[in-house]
């Protein structure tokens, strides 16, 4: 299965194209399935003053926001659906940067899948990400762009019985195949590095842990579908399991 999973459109503030380019571009470039995952922070902050807003008024707008989102995503993948998979996604910051975090009584359980993204840095607010992915609730949680790894090393954990706790709550890790000018044209060295790791490609395998594959496009001139397509190959190669 050729997917894509995080693909950001003009929901995202940093995103440029319509969620219809991004799935029309998908189809085009042989993508099979494919997911628009825009940043919550920019779908709720699409109506001003929104995210200023205080108490349950701020709550109840979030969550009308979220749902024409949600609608809208769910309306195009109905239109293609002989044509590619659509799934309706949203990425989650852990940073606090005054307007970015989720707030308790939003509900992003309605979403096809949710990426949580930063839970490696210093400054996250979520000191465990397992419960975080609960309190989220979506069907299925990803891991964006992280070193996992090495976040499960730093953190004294164990790789099996934290994979395996993640297979079981519908987890799963994304290998972000990014190289665009949004990001300096940086690559994620991770994911080269777990293709030539027989260890932690066994840990994967022997715990049941899905992998997803996902470009993280905000600009569709930079869209590279090749990095796709070939990551999700080595995976079937592999014979590692894939989000389905």
């Amino acid at each position: 299965m050729i997917q894509d999973l995080h693909s950001h459109t003009y929901y995202s503030y940093c995103g440029k194209d319509s969620p219809e380019d991004v799935i029309k571009n998908a189809i085009e470039n042989g993508i099979e399935k494919v997911g628009i995952s825009d940043h919550y922070h920019g779908i709720v902050l699409a109506s001003p003053g929104i995210s200023y807003e205080n108490g349950d008024y701020k709550t109840v707008l979030h969550n009308k926001a979220l749902e024409r989102y949600y609608n809208h995503i769910k309306k195009l993948a109905e239109r293609y659906k002989d044509c590619i998979e659509v799934w309706c996604g949203v990425e989650i910051t852990t940073l606090d940067l005054g307007y970015t975090l989720l707030p308790d009584g939003v509900d992003v359980s309605m979403f096809d899948y949710c990426l949580i993204e930063n839970i490696q840095y210093e400054e996250t607010t979520v000191a465990d990400v397992l419960e975080f992915a609960a309190r989220c609730g979506c069907k299925k949680t990803g891991l964006a762009h992280i070193d996992l790894p090495l976040y499960i090393t730093q953190k004294g954990l164990d790789m099996d019985d934290f994979f395996k706790k993640m297979a079981e709550r519908n987890m799963f890790w994304e290998l972000n195949v990014n190289y665009d000018s949004i990001h300096g044209y940086k690559e994620h060295k991770y994911v080269s590095e777990f293709f030539e790791n027989e260890k932690i490609i066994n840990a994967v395998k022997r715990n049941n842990l899905s992998l997803s594959v996902g470009f993280d496009g905000h600009d569709l001139k930079d869209y590279d579908a090749a990095r796709v397509k070939n990551a999700c190959s080595k995976l079937e190669e592999l014979n590692i399991l894939m989000i389905d």
